[in-house]
């Protein structure tokens, strides 16, 4: 591939494996070798076009480099959260001898100071990730994107139609490099690739609004004139919506609404509450401060169709790095089986020596059932297309509140009648995944998180998580009010 680095020419867009290893044996040279040691070495391109009310706002094409080194001890390395760490973005000698000589200036005033639960093994695995790398994806032009965006646009304007959004493609390469205190040395490169569209259309008259995304490693799954179509369709069939009484009603989740949903708790499984509530707690977790989801291992929590797992080796939700374990199951026909532990607590007590990575890439399984069998089997209910700001309630329970956005239609009689105005919801997932009627096929969705990929500056460049789940039609879902906003 042209594009990779080769280490003489600085407009290439990722360094190749070689490259990325040699500069990694550079740094190691300069430190001591009975120390621990991580290094890690990735360069990151991105090429972004962004637009607003049909009309381009941004065009981007960018590279980022990052070398993270760090320092355990006593043969242990914290993966994630090391004991000391440093970061550049220069590439010369004299720039990686000073990175390094600064982590061993204050690693030797730090000796001793690491407190002893604070250090835990690094178990590796034989396990491969999975490959989530494109050609496709990695040769696409700034030119290429600009063209597609500007066919969108276009449609947009002769529907007489308001439309904002971005397309973005993404590369990068990594390589882990990591060296215990007997001198032991492993690595492991990876290369990942993301492509993204988001696209918002409008009425002018703002009485109506759609919304359509896709992601994929493979730009060749991302088509913009399909992600374009459902947005504008979605757009014209919310024209001018109907107040209807909140209440609780039978909801019909698209797959957007579904993930929306189940992120709170998949998060809640992985995120670590402050550290004044005692160190190990963790939210929704596994400290006995919390008793929470710790005394429910084991137990059933929600439908028995219903599966919740990440695979790495899966090409669209798995990781290019290989993981520490193969395919974990977190809920597993209804029971939950499964919780993320924290690399920087000592888990061997809790989790019997089988820490996991904290990930919210997963997979929703469980039925087969299509989305046209869940309208016309509705009596009278909502077909949801996605919420937005959701925030927890009541950790506890996972009570959650948000807003319906970009569609809210009525289903009477089998048959969408209307379309309504949007609602305030209040929920817990626990609760609805106990009132589940009937699941859908899964299918990949568009799933941004609030931090930006840590290789790029730009503030367009977004992380995402992979994650793949099913329209669900949930009984008594509850609506606390209706709002104006479409």
């Amino acid at each position: 591939m042209s594009n990779f680095s080769t280490g003489e020419n600085e407009s290439v867009r990722v360094f190749n494996e070689k490259e990325a290893r040699r500069i990694a044996a550079e740094i190691a040279s300069y430190m001591r070798p009975e120390r621990s040691l991580y290094i890690m070495v990735s360069s990151w391109w991105g090429a972004g076009q962004r637009w607003a009310r049909n009309r381009a706002s941004l065009t981007s094409d960018q590279r980022e480099i990052s070398i993270i080194v760090g320092r355990g001890r006593a043969g242990r390395v914290e993966r994630g959260r090391f004991y000391l760490n440093a970061t550049t973005n220069q590439l010369d000698s004299v720039s990686l001898k000073g990175i390094a000589q600064h982590i061993e200036l204050y690693a030797k005033r730090s000796d001793n100071k690491m407190p002893p639960d604070m250090i835990v093994d690094v178990p590796r695995s034989d396990v491969k990730g999975a490959n989530v790398w494109s050609d496709e994806t990695f040769n696409r032009s700034v030119v290429e994107n600009a063209t597609a965006v500007e066919e969108l646009t276009r449609l947009s304007e002769n529907d007489q139609l308001m439309s904002s959004g971005y397309l973005e493609t993404t590369g990068s390469g990594s390589l882990e490099y990591i060296r215990d205190n007997w001198g032991r040395v492993e690595s492991q490169w990876g290369l990942v690739t993301q492509a993204v569209c988001s696209a918002t259309v409008r009425h002018p008259k703002g009485t109506a609004s759609g919304w359509a995304g896709k992601t994929s490693f493979d730009m060749n799954r991302v088509d913009v004139s399909e992600v374009a179509k459902i947005a504008f369709e979605k757009c014209k069939k919310s024209l001018d919506p109907v107040r209807i009484e909140p209440g609780r009603y039978q909801v019909i989740l698209e797959p957007q609404a579904t993930a929306g949903l189940i992120d709170v708790l998949i998060s809640g499984l992985a995120r670590r509450i402050p550290e004044e509530m005692g160190r190990g707690a963790m939210f929704l977790g596994i400290d006995n401060a919390i008793r929470r989801f710790r005394t429910k291992l084991g137990l059933k929590i929600v439908d028995e169709r219903i599966s919740v797992f990440h695979d790495p080796a899966d090409p669209i939700v798995g990781s290019h790095f290989a993981p520490l374990h193969g395919r974990r199951d977190f809920i597993k026909n209804g029971v939950l089986t499964g919780l993320f532990n924290d690399y920087q607590h000592n888990l061997n007590e809790i989790s019997e020596g089988l820490p996991l990575y904290r990930s919210s890439s997963y997979t929703l399984n469980g039925g087969n059932t299509t989305f046209s069998d869940m309208i016309s089997s509705t009596k009278r209910g909502l077909i949801v297309s996605r919420f937005t700001q959701i925030q927890v309630i009541d950790p506890d329970s996972v009570l959650s509140g948000g807003l319906t956005r970009d569609g809210l239609w009525l289903v009477e009689n089998g048959a969408i009648t209307k379309a309504v105005r949007n609602f305030r919801w209040t929920e817990s997932p626990l609760f609805a995944l106990n009132n589940v009627e009937q699941i859908g096929i899964e299918e990949q969705v568009f799933d941004p998180v609030s931090s930006r990929n840590p290789f790029a500056n730009d503030s367009f460049a977004l992380s995402l998580n992979n994650v793949v789940v099913p329209p669900l039609k949930i009984n008594d879902f509850s609506f606390t009010s209706t709002i104006d906003a479409i």
